[in-house]
């Protein structure tokens, strides 16, 4: 495959103006900042709340039902590192009326520290729906689309930290079916989750040079959201 050509970070203006780059992103985001148009605070849908450790009161709606989803996969990772009680309960509140979910968490292994970081964070939802806002019947389902950061180690602080340790982690594209129904969604099923290009913090290139983008059409396009946004 041949190698992909990146634009120039160097400016041009009559003669050719280098700045280095602590100062180039410095400037950006000053530009950035002052001409870019508001952006929707990320707070919690109007009615939801948190109850046996899940949050709830997602609008029975495509946009609700992919802020739910983006929601129960968070509390799914951190359930892994409670209690059985603690896990078969979390399990027991993001799954859809009569399918099990037994499989669905496993457990994490415990570190030398004792102390496990097991997390996702949610950074993009994309459901197919044509209308994310239209009132949706109950039994009706809808398919989401998250992409997620998983990370995963021993927790640093309160004392001697592993210089071989640390978080582990990566970005996936996670696939979910949830049904809505009694006012609440559950989650019908889950997909294996798929590992997906990290994105480049650097700027400048992509690391490792050219990769299959597609599976990211959807979850980066301007139809999908940021959970908890509107």
């Amino acid at each position: 495959m041949r190698e992909v050509p990146y634009k120039s970070t160097a400016a041009r203006r009559g003669h050719r103006l280098v700045l280095p780059i602590a100062a180039v992103a410095v400037v950006a985001f000053a530009v950035g900042w002052v001409s870019a148009p508001s952006v929707p605070q990320q707070s919690p849908p109007l009615g939801v709340r948190v109850s046996g450790g899940v949050p709830v009161g997602f609008a029975g709606t495509a946009r609700g039902g992919g802020d739910a989803a983006a929601a129960y996969v968070v509390s799914l990772s951190v359930a892994v590192t409670q209690s059985d009680a603690a896990r078969r309960s979390v399990i027991g509140n993001v799954m859809a009326d009569g399918v099990s979910g037994a499989e669905l968490v496993g457990e994490a292994p415990t570190p030398a520290t004792g102390v496990t970081i097991v997390q996702t964070v949610v950074a993009r939802v994309w459901v197919p729906n044509d209308d994310l806002d239209e009132v949706l019947p109950d039994g009706a389902e809808v398919d989401v689309r998250l992409l997620v950061c998983a990370l995963s180690g021993a927790a640093i602080g309160g004392g001697a930290v592993d210089p071989a340790g640390g978080l582990a982690g990566g970005w996936y594209l996670q696939e979910l079916r949830l049904r809505w129904g009694g006012g609440r969604w559950g989650i019908v099923a889950v997909q294996r989750p798929v590992p997906v290009p990290p994105p480049d913090l650097r700027g400048t290139q992509r690391d490792g040079g050219p990769r299959d983008m597609r599976p990211l059409a959807d979850v980066l396009s301007p139809r999908s959201w940021v959970p908890g946004t509107v």
